[in-house]
């Protein structure tokens, strides 16, 4: 694991946590410089970034180190906390151990349906479709269009070209066999889930966690896909963020006006 941080370490943090196959600022970067009244940290997860040798072995430990870093570095707790796709799994894993304070997190297209015998063929699938990429081949449209909804070129946009095939089987493994944890009923604070309505998987892991965490609310970008609006739009992205999180410069000089 690496971190990257911004701003003054003095402001409330809030920690993301980026998606499977991409890195942490191919997801966030866009969004960074609204949110200089905050401590930055940009979880760098292992076998997503040329600052880290080797492969992702087990996103366990991942979240263990996270969890280390946040107790030893952060007083053990954050006003905030962002995961996108298998960053939102993570972040569900975080919270839900409940051994470090969050004041609020947001879950973007967090996975958490079990996928049984649909594991490995999912796992072999997404293997492929990245080594196409990387390969500089074109994918199915009929693929891109029921797994990351139509016309969505995001998760090729987004793509960490250096990820291997190991981190990504490593990756699939966790998140399509995650077990929310039973203790994530005693998280009692703000939860915003995001998702495009092309996905059809954060809808049913938005099902799921409501379950859990009755206090959840959910917000629904129309017409896109997965990761398609924090890529397309990180202003307006940032903004959503913003206003659960309780400001920042951005929310202040835009008081007033229309979100979008």
């Amino acid at each position: 694991m690496n971190y990257l941080t911004y701003g003054d370490k003095r402001n409330k943090a809030i920690v993301f946590i980026h998606g499977m196959a991409s890195t942490a600022l191919l997801c966030f970067e866009p969004i960074l410089k609204y949110f200089e009244d905050y401590y930055v940290v940009l979880a760098e997860v292992d076998g997503h970034s040329d600052n880290i040798k080797g492969d992702l072995i087990s996103l366990k430990d991942c979240c263990d180190d996270i969890e280390k870093y946040i107790l030893e570095n952060l007083d053990g707790h954050i006003h905030g906390l962002c995961g996108f796709s298998m960053g939102g799994t993570m972040a569900v894993e975080l919270i839900g151990r409940g051994n470090i304070s969050v004041d609020r997190t947001v879950l973007d297209a967090a996975f958490t349906v079990k996928m049984g015998i649909k594991s490995k063929p999912f796992e072999l699938a997404f293997c492929s479709a990245i080594k196409r990429i990387q390969q500089g081949k074109k994918l199915p449209q009929f693929l891109i269009d029921s797994v990351m909804g139509k016309g969505n070129k995001s998760v090729i946009e987004m793509l960490y070209q250096n990820v291997s095939s190991e981190t990504i089987k490593n990756a699939c493994e966790y998140v399509y066999k995650y077990d929310i944890p039973t203790r994530l009923r005693n998280y009692k604070n703000p939860v915003l889930f995001l998702r495009g309505s092309r996905e059809a998987y954060p809808r049913k892991s938005a099902e799921i966690l409501k379950n859990y965490l009755p206090q959840m609310k959910q917000k629904v970008f129309k017409e896109m896909g997965h990761g398609q609006f924090l890529h397309e739009h990180p202003a307006e992205y940032a903004k959503i963020l913003l206003r659960f999180f309780g400001g920042g410069n951005y929310e202040r000089k835009h008081r007033g006006k229309t979100a979008f």
